[in-house]
């Protein structure tokens, strides 16, 4: 029988509290979301830190112990919680972004500001107070030349652009004649150096500040807590202060890597990982599962995300890291191990396998043999 066609005075009794319930629900969280407002005004104040990891901790196991008390699973009541917890840090880091004003009064020019990571560099230089313009082929006209005609000015240059992109600009500006080259720090983002190493070099030869970083998260995130944001060392340490001073305001953690040792480090962070997750989805049957575990939906969403990225970015990834090789090569000699264990039918080995998957996760990463 359809609900539409039970009347029961109890039922929707029952209803209407549930409604007003969820009404106050949000009307709490509302206030909570102001106060951390304030909170977050008392800790600038007092030049306290941003996030208090042993107050998140007593915050989660309180909402557990109460939770107990009211026979609410523990985990619904911390997952609520842990939600709300994000919500304030990203209320207290824009409010002090904002607060911070680094950019108050300053001009900064982002080549590639049309696209997705262009797009979030410019707004998050805005919640500075930076007053930014975008260089880009799909931007309007009258903006690429606003740009062009700041860029010997302006404080911050930063380029949003894939790597052989961002070495095109630097080599463009390498030529240009003195009064047009970058005044200000110039600062890539891309996501491979190799390409970017031998132009760097020239750009800061011909005079100009350079600095080069690689955020790693996408733009689709809004907060930079537990996010990693990769200085690399050019050189010219003046430089990547001014940078590093952009994200001090964040919950993001700078992490220092020498300009020729970042590929090695992203061989496995993004080569591996990314090679894994596309193979995945190439191994996908085309008939969807009626049934999915946990391990099949979190490789999904996974997979989902990774296919939704740009094909060039994602093919400079692999193709212009020199270490993408050994790499994969590890991969498919991971995949070749699984499969003669399991053709064998031995029992032993896959158990083998397994306590060999662990020790890399927590141990140092290295085979005895090797």
């Amino acid at each position: 029988m359809s609900e539409e066609n039970v009347t029961d005075p109890e039922l929707d009794e029952v209803r209407a509290r549930i409604r007003q319930l969820d009404s106050e629900l949000i009307a709490l969280a509302a206030e909570r979301v102001e106060l951390v407002r304030r909170v977050g005004a008392i800790k600038r104040r007092h030049g306290l830190r941003l996030i208090d990891y042993a107050q998140e901790r007593r915050v989660l196991d309180s909402a557990a112990d109460i939770a107990r008390e009211r026979g609410l699973d523990p985990e619904v009541a911390q997952d609520l919680m842990a939600r709300l917890i994000r919500a304030a840090v990203t209320i207290q880091e824009e409010a002090n972004l904002q607060h911070a004003a680094t950019g108050e009064g300053k001009r900064a020019v982002v080549v590639g500001g049309a696209g997705r990571m262009g797009r979030w560099t410019v707004r998050f230089l805005e919640a500075q107070g930076w007053a930014t313009s975008i260089l880009d082929p799909a931007a309007e006209s009258d903006e690429n030349e606003r740009s062009r005609q700041w860029l010997p000015a302006a404080e911050l240059v930063v380029c949003a652009t894939p790597p052989e992109a961002t070495r095109s600009v630097y080599e463009a500006w390498v030529a240009a004649p003195a009064g047009e080259r970058p005044g200000g720090v110039v600062v890539d983002m891309a996501s491979i150096k190799a390409p970017l190493t031998e132009a760097i070099a020239a750009l800061r030869a011909a005079g100009c500040r350079v600095a080069s970083i690689h955020p790693m998260f996408g733009a689709e995130t809004p907060l930079l807590r537990n996010k990693e944001v990769v200085v690399c060392d050019t050189g010219d340490e003046a430089a990547s202060e001014y940078v590093e001073s952009l994200f001090r305001p964040t919950t993001a953690e700078l992490v220092r890597l020498p300009l020729d040792h970042h590929d090695r480090v992203m061989a496995d962070v993004l080569s591996l990982a990314h090679a894994t997750v596309i193979a995945f989805t190439l191994a996908l049957p085309d008939d969807t599962p009626a049934v999915h575990s946990n391990t099949y939906r979190k490789l999904l969403a996974l997979a989902d995300n990774a296919v939704d990225q740009s094909p060039d970015v994602y093919f400079q990834i692999q193709a212009l890291n020199p270490h993408s090789a050994a790499a994969l090569e590890r991969l498919h000699r991971g995949l070749g191990e699984v499969r003669e264990v399991i053709e064998s039918h031995r029992r032993s080995s896959f158990a083998e396998l397994l306590a060999e998957g662990r020790r890399r996760l927590h141990g140092d990463g290295r085979r005895g043999d090797e």
